[in-house]
């Protein structure tokens, strides 16, 4: 019984303490809105640096666009129509296929080519940095890293 009325005592100042941050509040905020109507001369002239700013962006967007107009190529010799940018995304992914088929050709120079009871791949690209795995039996048995800037390659 001692305990239940511990708590109750407890309740009851947790619920007066929140009631009394609520007033302090509530003070604060009532204070805040008095002050107000005696500032209306900072509220005049908060609104016309706001009109200030509005037509400062307004002139500036405006200069933007006739920039940007006068950026526009004016023959349509610089298009590149859609059959091109997938040629250049096949020659992209050429390239990473490149990448990724010489840093397993250098974990096999590396690991010994002979060796046909291991496989090679590449598990993880960090920016230049490729992690070529050297697996048996789908364990691992060797990690390379090969930089693909030097073609530089280290056991990690």
């Amino acid at each position: 019984m001692k305990k239940q009325k511990k708590q109750t005592i407890l309740t009851i100042i947790l619920v007066i303490a929140i009631i009394a941050l609520v007033a302090v509040i509530a003070s604060q905020i009532f204070l805040q809105q008095n002050n107000e109507p005696a500032n209306t001369e900072n509220t005049n002239n908060i609104s016309n640096q706001e009109d200030n700013t509005v037509n400062t962006t307004t002139e500036n967007s405006e200069e933007n666009t006739v920039k940007e107009e006068l950026k526009q190529p004016e023959s349509q010799d610089d298009y590149i129509g859609e059959e091109e940018q997938e040629s250049n995304n096949d020659e992209q992914t050429q390239v990473t296929e490149n990448k990724d088929e010489k840093a397993i050709e250098l974990a096999k120079k590396e690991y010994g080519e002979d060796d046909t009871s291991v496989t090679y791949s590449i598990e993880r690209k960090d920016g230049n940095k490729y992690y070529v795995a050297v697996k048996s039996d789908a364990t691992v048995v060797m990690w390379y890293e090969v930089d693909t800037d030097t073609w530089e390659i280290s056991e990690y």
